[in-house]
C-alpha cells in the first residue's frame, strides 16, 4: 500500500499549520539579537538589517500567520471544536499577532529605518552613533517585541499542552 494513500488531508494542513508556524514566527525570535549585535557592532548596518526585518515581516511572517489561520480554522472544522480553549487562545492570539504586525510592528519597523538612515546620514564617514529619537522607537518595538513572542510561547504551550 501507497504510503501518499494513507495520509489524510487533515494531516496535511496539520503539516502546513505546523510548518507556517515555525517559518513566520521562528525568525522574529531572532530579531532582538540581530538588532541587539549590529547596532552595538555596526552600528553603520542598522539601516540594511532593520530593512531585512521588515521584508521579512511583510513578505514571510505576516503571510505565514495568515496561513496559520486559514490551517487552524480548517484544522477546528474538520476536528476540534471552537469552543475548546486551545482553540480560542490559539486564534485570539494569531489574531492579535496580525494586527500587531500591521499597526506597531509595521509602523515602527519603518520609523526605525528612517531613523537610522538619518543617523548613518548625519555621520558621513564619522564613527555612527545612533540618537536618542531611534533609542526611543527601539525600546518601544523591543516591549512589544516580547509581549508578542511571549503570546506565541503560550499560544505554543497551549496547541501542544490543551489545557
Amino acid at each position: 500500500m501507497s504510503v501518499l494513500g494513507e495520509i489524510r488531508l487533515y494531516d496535511l494542513v496539520l503539516f502546513v499549520h505546523v510548518t507556517a508556524v515555525v517559518a513566520a514566527l521562528g525568525p522574529t525570535f531572532a530579531y532582538p539579537f540581530f538588532q541587539a549585535v549590529v547596532e552595538r557592532l555596526s552600528p553603520r548596518s542598522v539601516p540594511a538589517m532593520l530593512r531585512a526585518m521588515h521584508t521579512t515581516s511583510r513578505y514571510l511572517v505576516t503571510p505565514g500567520l495568515f496561513a496559520v489561520l486559514a490551517s487552524g480554522v480548517y484544522l477546528t472544522v474538520d476536528g476540534w471544536d471552537f469552543g475548546q480553549r486551545f482553540v480560542i487562545v490559539g486564534l485570539a492570539i494569531v489574531v492579535v499577532l496580525i494586527i500587531l504586525g500591521a499597526t506597531v510592528f509595521d509602523r515602527h519597523e519603518a520609523r526605525l529605518i528612517e531613523l537610522s538612515e538619518r543617523d548613518v546620514a548625519a555621520t558621513g564617514t564619522r564613527e555612527v552613533v545612533l540618537s536618542a529619537d531611534y533609542r526611543a522607537v527601539s525600546k518601544r518595538f523591543a516591549r512589544v517585541g516580547m509581549a508578542a513572542s511571549l503570546l506565541v510561547v503560550v499560544a505554543l504551550f497551549f496547541m501542544t499542552v490543551k489545557p
